[in-house]
């Protein structure tokens, strides 16, 4: 019962066919979504993937007429992706293709930047992909809301953990659970960094892997200057977003620490990541260089080869639905994805064609495309 399973038996509940179970191992949120950074920006380099974000972040921005319980937590502080004259081409091109398809963004020169955030540090960008409108909100808050909201459409949650997939002559029938059997017709697996382990018990093999990432929480001293812009900065390799209260976060792209499994994910920061990420904001941030750290936490990405996520039915397995592989864009993504799960489930044209994230795009040879190489800025 994270961001996807919440937002997706949310949609399938209000529905009101049927009948919708949402299975959780732990507690709501208790996994990856409760570990979420909550970045809000829409610059990717697929259609399929900026129009989710689109959809995604509209339903954010509107929360109480799109979902009518809790609060999505929205801040807009606006966004940068910054980056070096090596990939100022890149960034203009994409950002022409993102206009086409219903972004508001725009190119800004280093002058503009220095307007947008006076206390980014210039060295090295030559400029930047703004969105005035991105910024950040609360996945916790979120999901509690999708979990609530979709109990009271008549989701019924059952608080067990799914063992396996039970498929009988190409079809599912259902899960086994440490609670017993369920049978089902339709099993929609949207259990972020657990869901190759359990897309195996179906003898489907999904190319995810697993990559620990950290981030950190600290506090800038009162009277100190405030920044106000959330951005990524391509060049020094930190993402930073404020937060309320004076607090902000904070990610620097550390040595990568491959998982073989998500639950030997420790969720603690390393006692080394602080100076690494004090280093990097020295260099793009210096007036937070000397920040109080209050605290951090540690997840799981899960990512495919071309860092985009999985959702589709699969091919030979009747019934089963996957929507995995998030490639640490989920969190803005979810709220259309629950919109385009239940229309697939429902037998209804999605509101969003998302044919370019089916399953078998790796075996047909046709990843998507990396308009920055891999890596979670997909």
């Amino acid at each position: 019962a994270g961001l996807f399973g919440t937002s997706i038996a949310f949609q399938l509940g209000r529905r009101r066919a049927g009948s919708v179970l949402l299975i959780e191992r732990d507690r709501v949120a208790g996994g990856d979504s409760g570990l979420s950074f909550s970045l809000i920006r829409r610059h990717y380099s697929n259609e399929v993937t900026a129009r989710l974000a689109v959809r995604g972040v509209e339903i954010i921005k509107q929360w109480e007429d799109e979902v009518g319980t809790g609060e999505s937590g929205y801040v807009g502080t606006g966004y940068l992706l910054t980056v070096g004259e090596e990939q100022l081409e890149a960034v203009a091109d994409n950002v022409e293709r993102l206009r086409d398809w219903g972004v508001d963004t725009s190119v800004v020169s280093a002058d503009e930047i220095a307007e947008l955030e006076p206390l980014l540090s210039l060295d090295g960008i030559a400029g930047a992909a703004y969105e005035p409108d991105g910024g950040f909100a609360d996945a916790q808050k979120m999901t509690l809301a999708w979990f609530a909201g979709a109990s009271r459409e008549g989701v019924d949650p059952v608080f067990e953990a799914v063992t396996a997939i039970r498929v009988e002559d190409g079809r599912v029938r259902g899960v086994e659970t440490t609670g017993g059997r369920i049978d089902a017709q339709t099993v929609v697996l949207a259990v972020g960094g657990w869901g190759k382990e359990l897309a195996a018990t179906a003898g489907v093999d999904v190319p995810i892997s697993l990559r620990r990432e950290q981030a950190l929480r600290f506090r800038q001293a009162a009277g100190r200057p405030q920044a106000r812009m959330t951005f990524s900065d391509t060049v020094s390799d930190v993402v930073f977003r404020p937060d309320r209260a004076g607090l902000a976060l904070a990610v620097a792209y550390h040595a990568e620490q491959p998982l073989a499994r998500r639950d030997d994910c420790r969720t603690e920061p390393d006692s080394d990541y602080a100076p690494a990420v004090r280093e990097a904001l020295g260099v793009r941030l210096p007036a937070y260089a000397d920040a109080e750290w209050i605290g951090g936490f540690a997840g799981a990405y899960d990512f495919t080869p071309d860092w985009n996520p999985i959702v589709g039915w699969v091919p030979g397995v009747d019934g089963l639905y996957l929507a995995l592989g998030w490639s640490g864009h989920g969190f803005k993504l979810s709220p259309s994805v629950g919109e385009v799960v239940a229309a697939a489930v429902f037998g209804e044209e999605p509101p969003i064609d998302v044919a370019d994230l089916a399953l078998e795009r790796f075996a047909a040879g046709k990843p998507l495309r990396l308009a920055y190489g891999a890596g979670a800025r997909a």
